[in-house]
């Protein structure tokens, strides 16, 4: 049996992810903040002969988080799964304006989602698994904007990078073990999800670069989650997964 967990998973590419993950010997824990899409995915999970806990939580509390994640996790059989899998795929991508007009809630809440939660979730699956026999992985879903910087993206920018580095910090220590996990923050591409409406209902003002979004949109580039999650699931069960530990999947 295979097991994952997937942060922000009550739509948009992390909803396309646990769909596409729904299959009998597969069991799924989902996060989100949302109850109502994670009881509709449980319940979907079960027509595909799929096991899903369902955890309704905001994972911009760290703490709450990692404590709803453990007390899933110490309830299974480590014996029964062969491959286990953290997908951090939760984000925002606001606070969208110029740095002099950010506040210290928008900012705290943003690396609060964006970073510390995939820090600390990721601290806590490496803890609950290290006795496993299975092959674990960890996917952190990260942005060209780590490497690319945007006028009016200062703190999603800055979050995506050091998402980057946590991982490449993280791969080099999994390496001296022998089962460490593999490690990967991949970029997507950019996707059709609300994150992007988001985007675009910024303002030229807030963020410079509005016009190619807008533009990415009305002439039909931007893949949908569903492909989006097919392309970064391929490279999640590639045999080279974790030997570069900062990648795009559009190089690949």
């Amino acid at each position: 049996m295979r097991l994952y967990v997937i942060t922000g998973a009550s739509r948009g590419l992390g909803a396309a992810l646990a769909e596409a993950l729904m299959a009998p010997g597969h069991r799924l824990i989902c996060m989100a903040r949302s109850q109502a899409p994670l009881a509709s995915l449980r319940k979907h999970a079960r027509t595909r002969g799929c096991a899903v806990d369902a955890l309704a939580i905001d994972i911009g509390d760290a703490a709450a988080a990692v404590a709803a994640l453990e007390a899933t996790m110490n309830k299974l059989d480590p014996a029964r799964f062969r491959a286990v899998s953290l997908i951090n795929n939760a984000g925002v991508v606001e606070p969208i304006h110029t740095v002099e007009r950010l506040l210290p809630t928008e900012i705290a809440a943003s690396v609060a989602v964006n970073l510390t939660a995939p820090m600390a979730l990721t601290a806590a699956f490496l803890r609950l698994t290290a006795a496993w026999p299975a092959e674990r992985k960890i996917l952190n879903i990260s942005s060209g904007a780590a490497h690319k910087a945007y006028a009016g993206w200062s703190v999603y920018c800055a979050t995506k990078a050091a998402l980057d580095q946590f991982t490449r910090c993280l791969s080099l220590e999994q390496q001296r073990h022998a089962n460490g996990a593999k490690v990967v923050a991949l970029a997507p591409g950019v996707i059709d999800t609300a994150m992007q409406a988001s985007v675009r209902r910024a303002t030229a003002d807030e963020f410079a670069e509005l016009p190619r979004f807008v533009a990415l949109k009305e002439s039909g580039q931007l893949p949908t989650p569903q492909a989006a999650a097919e392309s970064l699931l391929r490279y999640l069960e590639r045999a080279d997964f974790g030997a570069t530990p900062v990648d795009d999947v559009r190089n690949a």
